[in-house]
């Protein structure tokens, strides 16, 4: 750290907002903010003219959104840090933020010494994810991965059981998906029992559901 501390600068749309984080950020005796940005395309000219340590990013805002000045920061090999500042602490925001290449992921209802310290964490080199938001990430990795698993089976069916899959599901008995298909009721009970082990559903009801989720119905 230079003599003059880190350089922050704060991004947000509101005016009232980027006073207010000011406020509780200079509080920090080391820390100087350099700039504030009211939309993204300004964070990006303003982080070239100041090379700051650490961005505070609002999520949404006018012009490129915060994944985006993100993803463009981290892409460019600025080194800066980013700490991504939302009112959204949806799982789905917060694995973008992740993927875009945030280093932490607070709410603004949080407590100022929070925000100070998630500043703090990520100009030192650590990540910083609020409690809730952690939550989050793990419900939203846990669906991801429960969308690959399914999406895995789903590739694992051939176009015959992907036929008799979404017949079943919408309500044909075995002996008439046999004679639309051309094939014998004994060949439509075996793909059937196929597809129930590959998807690992054993009830129409499950197999009706997945069709629907996956819009197999209307392929």
């Amino acid at each position: 750290m230079s003599d003059e501390g880190f350089r922050v600068i704060i991004a947000d749309d509101h005016a009232v907002v980027r006073q207010g984080i000011r406020g509780v950020l200079e509080e920090v005796e080391q820390l100087k903010v350099v700039a504030e940005a009211a939309d993204g395309d300004e964070v990006l000219a303003l982080t070239k003219e100041h090379s700051p340590d650490v961005v505070v990013l609002d999520v949404t805002m006018p012009g490129k959104t915060g994944l985006e000045v993100a993803k463009d920061l981290r892409d460019t090999g600025s080194g800066v840090r980013v700490l991504m500042l939302s009112m959204h602490d949806d799982p789905e925001y917060v694995l973008q933020a992740v993927r875009a290449g945030a280093d932490g992921y607070v709410l603004k209802d949080m407590a100022p010494e929070e925000l100070r310290a998630a500043v703090m964490a990520v100009f030192e080199g650590r990540e910083y994810f609020s409690a809730r938001v952690t939550h989050q990430l793990s419900v939203g990795l846990r669906k991801e991965l429960e969308e690959e698993q399914r999406r895995s089976r789903l590739d694992s069916l051939t176009a015959r059981e992907i036929e008799v899959l979404v017949m079943v599901a919408q309500g044909h008995t075995n002996r008439s998906i046999a004679e639309e298909l051309g094939i014998s009721p004994r060949t439509v009970e075996t793909h059937r029992e196929r597809v129930m082990a590959k998807l690992r559903i054993r009830t129409v009801a499950g197999l009706t559901r997945f069709v629907v989720e996956h819009s197999l119905d209307q392929e």
